[in-house]
């Protein structure tokens, strides 16, 4: 008998020497009076008592006057007591009188037929939290070795670590297979404990964590180093991921050998979410600051330019009105230049009209949007003699009026710079954003619809890719071809309104293709 209950003896004098040494998080065991009856070397770190003046004083001691007068210990254990644990946070008293900003689960501990036998009351000091919370620097715990007292408490301690649910903590033998397993460990992963335990924990990290070996890597690092730290993605038994801060630490004998690890893990996809739509807010807010950039150099040139010309050929007439030729000529002038300013006005209006993000987006059908355009330039069509050839085309979630606008400004391109008869290429296919070239940061990964826009115009050196599609750029003179600079920056605008992306490939007198990708929705 004794040979068949040694091993569980082991696991569970690590498991409790585990709980003894952790030096982040003061953890007490508390009967059912709030007596305290235990005491780690945390709550002796963060509390400011030994072990032998605090044990049989009530948890009362650590709280502030006016929250003893409030009852607040007791109606704390009453919670607990009635909804299985608590969490609080508030100023805490150390034994010197100083304060401490203290977050604290209160667990209700039960026997084997459910009966209240006392309490478990983790605190970690989270002072720096208070005075700065918005850093979001917190979340490591350390674990370390327990002492030989924690066995006299053992199927206690044991409830106490089982029954915390806001933490996975499992128990690790050397190899990393997993020994124990509470009942966090299963809200946060998903597996019950007769589902896991024997397994490795290298079920929970995601294939390519897994071929690159990082369980085994975070293993050495709490080998050699006494802990490891690590934050990433994380798999639960359904496939789905969360985002877990863990702390894997070392577990020694008395002799100092590695015995096995244990290792907390928090789930902060909340905080990751948080982080990642601050990073595409800052994105969009240097996007945004780029445009009003451009927004200023128009101003400052291109609407500037036609009003020079305007006021240079009306200084002219005013100087020698008599002169009939040049103030025909002059007159001339003027319009011309009133009509680009006026063209370069309503470019500008039609630009800044494209706000952040698309209007109501509803399933367009695109083979529907190519026939409006196409009628829409039919005169344009027919007289260029332009041959437009196209696949069937995705339906797409995306604002109707933005994509029309999308589809005339191509077609219109591909026309406009023709150095001979104008043929054009639509075709549609379903890739993989990792397989798009220069793919952008700010994007998710995914399933695209791809739209390509081919032509056999003038073209363009491919050095000049991006420029095409910055406001006001031309890669000719007006005299050459006429437009504002306008339409493909349009392009890109409402390709970022629809979280999507456009690109274009070109070579000099033999054509461009421009590629646009819709998110496909699954």
């Amino acid at each position: 008998m004794t040979g068949s209950t040694e091993p569980y003896r082991q696991a569970e004098e690590r498991y409790f020497k585990m709980i003894e040494e952790i030096e982040d998080y003061s953890i007490i065991l508390l009967d059912e009076q709030g007596i305290i009856r235990n005491w780690n070397r945390g709550a002796e770190k963060i509390q400011g008592y030994q072990r032998q003046e605090i044990l049989g004083t009530h948890f009362s001691v650590f709280y502030l006057p006016e929250d003893r007068a409030g009852h607040l210990p007791e109606k704390l254990l009453g919670e607990a007591a009635k909804n299985n644990k608590v969490s609080i946070e508030g100023w805490r008293l150390r034994k010197d009188g100083s304060k401490f900003w203290g977050g604290t689960t209160i667990t209700a501990l039960h026997n084997e037929n459910n009966e209240l036998i006392g309490f478990s009351k983790v605190t970690r000091d989270l002072t720096e939290k208070k005075l700065a919370e918005d850093q979001l620097k917190h979340f490591a715990a350390e674990l370390q070795l327990t002492n030989e007292a924690l066995r006299k408490s053992e199927e206690r301690y044991h409830k106490m670590v089982s029954e915390v649910q806001d933490y996975a903590i499992i128990l690790l033998d050397v190899n990393g297979n997993i020994e124990n397993w509470n009942a966090g460990a299963e809200k946060i992963k998903g597996y019950k404990a007769d589902e896991i335990v024997g397994k490795n924990f290298e079920v929970f990290y995601e294939e390519g964590d897994r071929q690159i070996h990082l369980p085994q890597k975070l293993l050495a690092i709490a080998h050699d180093s006494g802990r490891a730290l690590h934050e990433g993605w994380r798999v639960r038994k359904n496939g789905t991921r969360f985002w877990g801060s863990i702390v894997i630490t070392a577990l020694h004998n008395e002799e100092g050998q590695v015995i096995g690890y244990s290792k907390v893990t928090r789930d902060l996809t909340d905080k990751k979410e948080a982080e990642d739509k601050l990073q595409q807010y800052l994105v969009e807010l240097e996007q945004q600051n780029q445009e009003l950039d451009r927004f200023a150099y128009a101003a400052s040139h291109d609407l500037q330019e036609p009003l020079r010309k305007i006021l240079t050929f009306a200084d002219m007439i005013e100087q020698d009105p008599g002169d009939v030729e040049l103030v025909t000529r002059s007159i001339r002038k003027i319009s011309t230049s009133a009509e680009r300013m006026s063209a370069l006005i309503k470019s500008v209006l039609q630009y800044s009209r494209l706000t952040k993000s698309a209007g109501k987006k509803e399933a367009v059908d695109l083979n529907v949007i190519l026939k409006g355009v196409t009628g829409d330039l039919e005169l344009l069509i027919q007289e260029k003699q332009a041959q437009i050839q196209t696949d069937h085309l995705p339906v797409v979630k995306a604002d109707e009026q933005q994509a029309t606008q999308l589809f005339t400004n191509l077609i219109h391109n591909a026309i406009k710079y023709a150095h001979k008869r104008p043929e054009i290429r639509i075709t549609s296919a379903i890739v993989s954003s990792r397989t798009v070239p220069n793919w952008p940061d700010h994007l998710r990964h995914g399933m695209y619809y791809q739209i390509v826009f081919s032509d056999n115009g003038i073209g363009f050196e491919q050095q000049y890719a991006n420029q095409i599609f910055s406001l006001f750029q031309r890669l000719h003179a007006k005299h050459e071809f006429s437009g504002t600079g306008v339409g493909l920056a349009l392009c890109k605008k409402i390709m970022d309104n629809h979280n999507g992306f456009i690109y274009a490939e070109g070579r000099p007198m033999e054509g461009a293709s421009f590629y646009v990708y819709f998110p496909k929705q699954v």
